[in-house]
């Protein structure tokens, strides 16, 4: 009997899938076209709750509907309803819906303006009328990504590669493998000044993503643009003042796994002076170490409490629409760890030209981060023909680091891994960092006729780092039989004040002609900009000895830093040093292009004259150093560009432009300053611009709105290129120290591919690029006169050497792949960066090479209701290693060292970082 109700069964089900209907199709917004992601397709009277959530390619269906007569109502967040009825006879019925926002009250442009702000139909549409080379990440893109600053956003755009801070995290971008230096950074498309103490590239971690309403990336530059950027320009275009009512925010708790692991090390920040003895009391005063407090300088460990992260964003419109409102504020407070295996590499002093290790440094750091962000921004319709946009923002970030070091000389006499023996450094070094931009941005739009529109932006910008009281607690010892001895307090403990200011004071102008030549789309652009530029630098440093006795042996003369006795050796400071400086750069320009569109090809053409005077004078003068320097050049950049529509939906576009990138500041001053925890650094000042030719050629296709399928390629011909290269003062005997230099010319070229695609539920992201370029220049070899006899005389021999440029990495791939149901998206993102150098040395076949690196994050997302979203992240899945090599095996292949794993290479550096953990609630309310 069993037997035959399962049969029966089984016929009933199988007549009825027989002769049941599959409804299936598209929904979009009716003015926009846009996808409407999320929106729900519902059959009523069917017996059963039948529904659809329309997937990431805008699709939906439902199965198994029976035979009949049913309403189905489509309906979205912010849209009206749609309710039709449609019959079902066993068949698949397709039937696409287009949804009217309840905004229609508006002007259509009003419309189709604000319902894809941040969305991927508007960052794929800038990119196809964009007149650049251009990629954009739209806001939906980030809000689903584990990132939480611009720094790691954009190591996800193609032809993009990161570099990393001490901490571990992405801090500057290398574009087509274009080293930092070479692009520069806008905020609403204007340029603003860097609190990096040495250099003008902007530390992109200081820009919290969640205010964000995109970032793009222009790979091409055009004649209105600024022309200092080789490689490319990094666009943040902050949230926009929304055309309705909108509240959003998110709050976030996190962990990091070397946390759990090792603890993390702080100290009491509370006794900190924020300026010196010297900068409170006068040049004149005498500093004693009463000066100086000592709790500061007291490592612990402790287990540190959770990751804070939050932001709020409210916006509205006022005055019968006429007032735009944006305001935004951003916090976040993190502890992260790093555990470092350092060498500190030498070369072979019999001739082989290999590397040697002269010491290792084991270092483990912890650094509690906060970041501040205050993001606001106002526009106002006087009328349909003028606007006028205020934009304040202020960004902060402080660090609070400490680096414990356990530093041997392996190249000491005794010595051994073995037999445990060796003499040893113990330094801790606390650091306190302040950086700050703050930025004010008054602009306009005026539409003076029908064919004459004119626009300017009025910035005044300063950015300023402090770092007070970074101190050094430097002990001796020794390691014998594997048992450490009792340490002793080390000559020449330091602590030191810096900080520098660079404010910026800057007009654009700009005016469009339509002359309405040959068609409607014919532009004349002009215009130009000033810019004055001041920064100020400040460095003082006070030295410590042991003092009374002086030779104080731990546990016994001392426990902690608090009890050691210490001498002031120089109790006016060091200010005569060089990096006490001002600096300064005045920059005007001036451009004119033209916009042609002649049988579906719009053309750019135009030139950009950038007149450029750079100085410094240096607050003390040194001996056989020039005091006072500066120069003055004037530079023509040329431009041209093709864009083809093949179809509606394809593009091929082609570009040229010449730029340059401008020395750094701190780099043409001559000083010399000494580094713990790496190798000594120093200025140039005969250091020259860079200049380059660069093509560009890329196919373009937008299956849909949402998606897209890049290919691309890239010429850069580059006239002396800066790279930062170890260098001696003496050839043999001198010590080592980072210098930028000119290096002759240099060629970079590569292929760029971007892929998006959406299924239903499933959605697919990744790009590749491959970058070759070459460079040549001259190093040392040093051998034997004769090779075949080991008692000759060692020489020194000048050689050619072809590499790639310092920071370009051969391959760097992103690929990401998302699942979205109902209320669940779930994201894989990973990302790959190829070996590229890191340091250019002076000895051929001694550069130091960064190993490839792959890292892995994960996303996942849980709507509760239609206000709320939890979510979790995790970063650095892998736990990847960063890793520094040296392309040759040790000069001694029988010594024994650690952490040196492989006999066909050196390792130089390996840094750890552990696993990030975070899991938040994300409210949107409009």
């Amino acid at each position: 009997m069993k037997r035959i109700l399962l049969f029966l069964l089984f016929v009933t089900v199988t007549y009825s899938s027989l002769f049941a209907s599959i409804i299936t199709g598209l929904v979009k917004d009716r003015e926009t076209g846009e996808p409407l992601i999320g929106a729900t397709v519902e059959i009523k009277s069917a017996g059963e709750k039948m529904y659809s959530i329309v997937g990431l390619d805008g699709s939906y269906i439902i199965k198994n509907v029976p035979e009949g007569n049913f309403r189905v109502e489509v309906s979205f967040v912010g849209y009206s309803r749609e309710v039709t009825e449609i019959e079902f006879n066993g068949n698949t019925v397709r039937r696409n819906f287009e949804l009217e926002s309840e905004l229609s009250d508006l002007s259509e442009f009003v419309l189709s303006a604000s319902m894809i702000k941040g969305s991927e139909m508007q960052a794929r549409n800038l990119e196809r009328n964009s007149p650049n080379t251009l990629n954009i990440i739209s806001k939906r893109a980030i809000e689903l990504s584990p990132d939480i600053t611009v720094a790691n956003i954009v190591q996800r755009v193609s032809g993009l590669s990161i570099e990393r801070n001490a901490n571990g995290d992405p801090q500057h971008a290398i574009v087509r493998g274009m080293d930092k230096r070479y692009n520069y950074t806008l905020i609403n498309g204007v340029k603003i000044p860097s609190p990096d103490n040495k250099n003008r590239y902007i530390p992109l971690d200081i820009f919290p993503a969640q205010l964000l309403e995109r970032l793009e990336v222009s790979k091409s530059l055009n004649a209105s643009m600024e022309g200092d950027a080789i490689g490319g320009a990094v666009n943040l275009v902050m949230k926009d003042a929304p055309e309705e009512f909108m509240l959003e925010g998110d709050i976030q708790l996190g962990y990091n796994q070397l946390n759990m692991d090792r603890g993390f090390y702080t100290y009491d920040r509370s006794p900190i002076n924020r300026l010196s003895p010297y900068q409170q009391n006068g040049p004149d005063y005498f500093a004693e170490t009463s000066d100086f407090p000592t709790k500061n300088m007291v490592l612990q460990n402790v287990m540190p409490l959770p990751d804070v992260i939050g932001s709020l964003t409210y916006g509205d419109r006022f005055l019968n629409n006429k007032l735009g409102v944006m305001l935004g504020g951003s916090f976040q407070n993190s502890y992260r760890g790093v555990d470092s295996q350092w060498y500190r590499v030498g070369l072979d002093n019999f001739g082989s030209n290999r590397p040697t290790l002269q010491r290792l440094q084991e270092r483990e750091s912890s650094t509690q981060q906060q970041r501040y962000a205050i993001h606001s921004k106002l526009d106002y319709n006087i009328n349909e023909n003028n606007v006028l946009k205020f934009y304040y923002g202020n960004y902060q970030l402080n660090d609070f680091r400490v680096r414990d070091m356990l530093d041997t000389d392996t190249e000491g006499r005794n010595f051994s891994v073995t037999e445990g023996n060796g003499i040893l450094t113990y330094i801790t070094r606390f650091t306190n960092r302040f950086q700050n931009i703050q930025t004010l941005n008054p602009s306009g739009e005026h539409k003076l006729s029908n064919n004459f529109v004119f626009d300017w932006n009025a910035v005044a910008s300063i950015a300023k780092s402090e770092s007070p009281d970074d101190g050094n607690f430097i002990r001796n010892g020794e390691l014998a039989n594997f048992e450490e001895l009792p340490q002793n307090i080390e000559r020449r403990n330091n602590r030191r004040w810096e900080n520098n200011t660079d404010r910026d004071l800057t007009l654009y102008l700009n005016f469009t002609y339509s002359p309405r030549l040959i068609n409607d789309q014919t532009q004349v652009k002009f215009g130009g900009m000033y810019r004055d530029k001041e920064r100020e630098s400040f460095f003082n440093r006070y030295i410590f000895d042991p003092f009374n006795p002086a030779f104080q042996i731990q546990g016994i003369h001392w426990d902690s830093f608090e009890d050691v006795n210490f001498q002031l050796l120089n109790p006016r400071g060091g200010v005569s040093d060089p990096l006490n400086f001002e600096s300064f750069e005045r920059i005007a320009a001036g451009y004119v292009t033209t916009r042609w569109d002649i049988f579906n090809t719009e053309i750019h053409a135009g030139i950009r004259a950038e007149m450029t005077e750079q100085g410094y004078s240096l607050r003390v003068a040194q001996q056989n150093v020039n005091p006072d320097s500066s120069q003055n050049y004037l530079d023509l950049l040329p431009s041209l560009s093709f864009k083809h529509r093949l179809n509606p939906k394809t593009n091929i576009r082609a570009s040229y432009y010449k730029a340059l990138a401008r020395p750094g500041f701190h780099e043409i001053v001559p000083y010399r300053m000494s580094e713990d925890d790496g190798f000594d650094e120093s200025g140039n000042p005969g250091l020259n611009r860079v200049r380059a030719n660069n093509y560009d050629i890329r196919w373009e296709h937008f299956p849909s709105l949402t998606e897209q399928i890049f290919l691309g390629a890239f010429v850069k011909d580059i006239k002396d290129p800066i790279e930062y290269t170890l260098v001696r003062d003496r050839i043999f005997s001198g010590p080592l120290s980072l210098r930028p230099n000119n290096f002759g010319d240099a060629f970079n070229w590569g292929l760029e591919a971007d892929f998006i695609k959406y299924f239903r539920r499933i959605g697919v992201r990744m790009n590749y690029t491959y970058t070759n370029s070459r460079i040549t220049t001259t190093k040392i070899t040093r051998r034997r006169e004769d090779p075949t006899d080991e008692s000759s005389q060692l020489v020194q021999v000048i050689e050619n050497q072809t590499r790639p440029l310092q920071g370009q990495a051969d391959h760097i791939g992103n690929f990401s792949i998302m699942y979205k149901s109902e209320k669940t998206d779930i994201q894989l993102a990973a990302v790959y960066t190829g070996e590229r150098i890191e340091f250019v040395s002076p000895f051929l076949d001694n550069d130091h090479w960064s190993k490839p690196i792959t890292q892995l994050d994960f996303s996942f997302d849980q709507r509760i209701n239609k206000y709320m979203t939890l979510f979790v992240r995790v970063n650095n899945i892998l736990d990847s290693p960063y890793q520094l090599f040296v392309k040759s095996p040790l000069a001694r292949e029988d010594a024994v060292f650690p952490y040196q794993d492989n006999p066909n290479e050196t390792t130089v550096r390996t840094d750890r970082y552990g696993q990030s953990y975070r899991v938040g609630l994300r409210f949107k309310r409009n």
